[in-house]
């Protein structure tokens, strides 16, 4: 009887153990096929520095890469490259197409920019179903000389806010009249005045705790009476101290245990600050002591006795010194430690208080956003379980390692970085003159890959600038290593994120990192259901609306839709709505400025139809994950820069490559000017209005065709056939539709509702300034706008306008040419950015090359090359030239 009873017991326990890995099998499947469903995308731009001057432009190329293994990406066809203000408003943005996995492009620096810390975001469609703390963010700085021609220099002082002005030379901006706004961070108004500047040029505004965080915009005049703006980031509070935050790894300190803690000290602006901590026992004994790194981070073993919170003494390195407690100790629970200096594995050990130890099942899984790479599991019969892992399974960047109990529900979860110099890119790059003169010519080789790979093809970019002309502090800046490998996977602000990439990798500094950060993390608990995402991957511009009834919002199942674009009547695509009344125009590849026709019938061909297409709506614009980057007084910072770049413009202006800045007063206009027949944005050469004869939207409200309205009225035109002809010759006329030349029989396809004016040129005053266009004469059409579309009370029927975003047609880098007869010069040449080279691919070899010409300046010129392989290797290289 008792061996039935243990023969039953064992299959029992059997049953169980088996329903349990089974359990977690069918988990681990569902997470992967959620991965196949939801595969995270990535975008990193290659910028060709980070400090710039208003009137400049942001040269960049696109990466985008999915998963951790970073493969070029064919998910997305096109992406959104944004330039966000210090005020947080989108004051560019561009759609650029992305070509397995590439694009590049360029954001021109208005004049008119307010000087500080921009940053450049970038995502694709597809990105927006993550959190967009994971869309490409970096900031930049930019001065402006242009119109500001204004230095500030800004602190806090007991409870008031100076500011400093003056001007290029130097001389205080004396009794200057300012207006100042208080903004909090959630966009109240706190405060606003005028105040008048001393005879130093000094403003002083009361300052109050209150105004922690918030940003204050100021407004004046300069030297030359244009206006200018200014924006501060404001302190968080008028007493300044250094902090300290204590990261148990694993989440507790587990008395009985040695626990490894990290720390990161702040300066109170958010930046890292090198300090030492000692902590001690409840005796007063050392229990560790822990040195920070020049970012303030740094870690060590702890073994923790009892319950009682331990204190720890900082100093940091301006002398100052804090008291802290550590965190409540647990007696219950577990620890991890991680052990990644292994070259072949990475291990991790598991701590497990005697209540715990109760023989059920830890599971250890490595995941990536739910994509699996290991899992084991050990009973929980011992104080500590121990796991590892090859690391030849693992992948290059930052993975979690999950600790679940017996009902898969977890109970650590730890990043941890793994970096393996093979899945790292070869790249070698030379340069055949080290040293070089003014004006010379410099070639750069490159080689990619080894001997032994089967596709050594990759695709990089290079930028080279001079480095004694700019701040742009390219050892520490964010670059495709620490963009691809880690800042996309971190919540959090990395201070310096190129220092951990310089040179030999940071292995320690990094898992510090991970250790005192947020990161990427996903709940592997639920049953992942497949679902269709909220937003789908974009292979091409697509115009969607729906067909409803006139007046109403019952559907029209079934319309016929055709979309004609206003530049070429002859390339329109029809396409039928659903049984909703919801259309697409699909696999549309245009530039932006291009204006669209749409037209709808219903099955019996009437157009009694309102046509609804959605405004799209981008991303919020999320708090800055990098506000500890962004910096107040850019002008005075970069001041040596900016003068530079003065007298490079003026350069550019006297060779007539670049139009003059002119600098006006705000004017503000209260009179109406009056009404005339022909639209204010006629494309008219003459000017609007200036033409034989002027035909206004009043005039055309009774006609059922834009034909059947002129036919008759136009003086010196007759029709036949729909085409309007010259009474002078009999010739063809030509016809213009908001500034396009157009097919002079599209005049039957154009609603006459649709018509803001009509102008007729014959005469040769009129006509000569279209030269062969305007032998016969000319019709020129402008259609109406929102505004003329309101003051109207007809609601057009079956036809809208629309003009979407399309993609931004980018610029040629000016590449000036120093050799004889050459005519791509520069008169005076002081570029900072020497070269950029976005589309550098090396052939099946792994080789390829680019040039370049020094500019009139010495100085040492960095050369920067990024990119990747097919493979997903990443790569970079860096290398200086010196010009005498």
């Amino acid at each position: 009887m008792n061996i039935k009873r243990l023969i039953l017991l064992c299959f029992l326990t059997l049953s169980a153990a088996s329903i349990r890995a089974q359990d977690l099998q069918s988990l681990l499947v569902k997470i992967n096929a959620y991965q196949d469903v939801h595969p995270i995308e990535k975008l990193y731009l290659h910028m060709d520095k980070h400090a710039y001057t208003a009137g400049e432009t942001v040269w960049f190329k696109a990466y985008t890469t999915v998963g951790i293994e970073n493969f070029l990406s064919n998910i997305s066809h096109i992406a959104y490259i944004e330039l966000i203000s210090p005020k947080e408003e989108v004051v560019s943005n561009i759609r650029i197409p992305i070509v397995t996995g590439l694009g590049v492009g360029d954001i021109p620096l208005a004049d008119t920019l307010v000087e500080g810390t921009y940053r450049v975001r970038a995502y694709t469609n597809w990105m927006r179903n993550d959190s967009s703390i994971y869309f490409f963010n970096e900031n930049i700085q930019v001065s402006n000389g242009r119109l500001d021609n204004v230095l500030s220099h800004s602190y806090l002082d007991n409870s008031n806010y100076n500011i400093q002005l003056q001007d290029m030379e130097g001389i205080p901006l004396a009794e200057e009249s300012v207006r100042y706004e208080i903004i909090s961070p959630i966009g109240k108004n706190l405060k606003r005045g005028r105040l008048k500047t001393d005879d130093q040029g000094q403003l002083s505004i009361p300052f109050k705790d209150d105004y922690a965080k918030s940003k204050l915009f100021i407004s004046f005049s300069n030297r030359a009476e244009a206006q200018v703006k200014k924006i501060f980031k404001l302190p968080e509070a008028t007493v300044l101290k250094n902090s300290i935050q204590f990261f148990p790894e694993g989440g507790n300190l587990l008395i009985g245990n040695i626990n490894k803690i990290a720390i990161k000290t702040l300066k109170p602006d958010g930046l890292g600050a090198e300090s030492q901590t000692h902590i001690l026992t409840t005796t007063g004994d050392t229990a560790a002591t822990i040195k920070t790194n020049i970012l303030g981070m740094g870690s060590a073993p702890l073994f923790i006795q009892g319950t009682q919170p331990m204190i720890a003494y900082t100093t940091f390195d301006d002398g100052t010194t804090i008291k802290s407690e550590l965190p409540q100790p647990v007696s219950s629970g577990y620890n991890i430690q991680v052990n990644n200096g292994n070259s072949d594995k990475l291990f991790a050990q598991v701590c497990l208080s005697p209540d715990k130890q109760d023989g059920s099942e830890i599971y250890f899984v490595a995941q990536y956003m739910g994509n699996v790479y290991y899992a084991s599991k050990q009973p929980a019969s011992r104080p500590e379980l121990i796991f590892s892992v090859p690391k030849a399974d693992l992948p290059n960047g930052v993975l979690t390692v999950s600790i679940l109990n017996h009902n898969l529900e977890p109970l650590i979860e730890r990043p941890v970085f793994v970096y393996k110099a093979k899945n790292v890119l070869p790249l070698t790059a030379n340069i055949d003159a080290p040293t070089s003169n003014k004006r010379n010519k410099i070639t750069v080789s490159l080689e990619t890959g080894a001997p032994s790979d089967s596709i050594r093809t990759a695709v990089l970019s290079a930028s080279v600038i001079n480095t004694d002309k700019l701040k742009d502090h390219s050892k520490i800046t964010p670059n495709i290593l620490s963009s691809l490998l880690l800042s996309t996977d971190i919540k959090g602000y990395i201070e310096n994120p190129g220092y951990y990439f310089d040179g030999k990798i940071k292995i320690d500094d990094i898992d510090n990192l991970l250790l005192t950060q947020g990161w990427r993390k996903i709940n592997i608990t639920p049953f992942f259901e497949v679902k269709e995402p909220i937003f789908s991957p974009e292979k091409s511009i697509s115009i969607k609306g729906q067909a409803r009834k006139l007046g109403r919002k019952a559907p029209v199942p079934n319309a016929k839709l055709v979309l004609v674009p206003t530049h070429n009547f002859m390339e329109f695509i029809d396409t039928v709505a659903n049984e909703d009344g919801y259309f697409e125009f699909d696999n549309l590849f245009f530039p932006d400025s291009i204006k669209f026709l749409i037209t709808a019938k219903d099955k019996k061909g009437k157009n009694n139809i309102d046509i609804i297409i959605p405004s799209e709506t981008p991303p919020a614009i999320d708090p800055n994950k990098n506000a500890p980057g962004e910096q107040n007084n850019i002008n005075t910072t970069f001041v040596d820069q900016l003068l530079h770049s003065k007298k490079y413009f003026s350069g550019l202006e006297a060779q007539g490559l670049m139009e003059k800045s002119i600098a006006i007063q705000e004017v503000v206009v209260t009179a109406r000017s009056p009404r005339h027949k022909a639209s204010e944005r006629s494309a008219n050469l003459n000017g609007p209005g200036n033409a034989d004869q002027v035909i206004g939207a009043e005039d055309l409200e009774t006609c059922t065709t834009l034909e059947m309205c002129l036919n008759g009225r136009l003086m010196g035109v007759m029709f036949r056939n729909g085409i309007p002809y010259t009474t002078r010759g009999g010739g063809e006329m030509q016809v213009i539709l908001d500034g396009m030349y157009v097919e002079n029989d599209m005049l039957s396809m154009i609603n006459p509702m649709d018509v803001q004016s009509v102008e007729v040129l014959r005469n040769i005053n009129y006509t000569a300034i279209y030269g062969s266009y305007g032998g016969n004469g000319l019709i020129i059409i402008t259609s109406k706008s929102g505004a003329d579309a309101m003051r109207s009370n007809y609601t057009p029927k079956g036809i809208v306008t629309v003009q979407p975003q399309g993609f931004h047609m980018h610029k040629t880098f000016y590449k000036p040419v120093y050799e004889p007869d050459s005519e791509t010069t520069l008169n005076q040449d002081l570029r900072t950015t020497i070269h950029w080279e976005p589309n550098i691919v090396t052939d099946e070899d792994g080789k390829a090359a680019f040039d370049f010409y020094t500019s009139d300046e010495a100085g040492k010129y960095l050369i920067t090359i990024e990119g990747l392989d097919f493979n997903g290797r990443l790569g970079r290289q860096t290398l200086t030239v010196d010009v005498k």
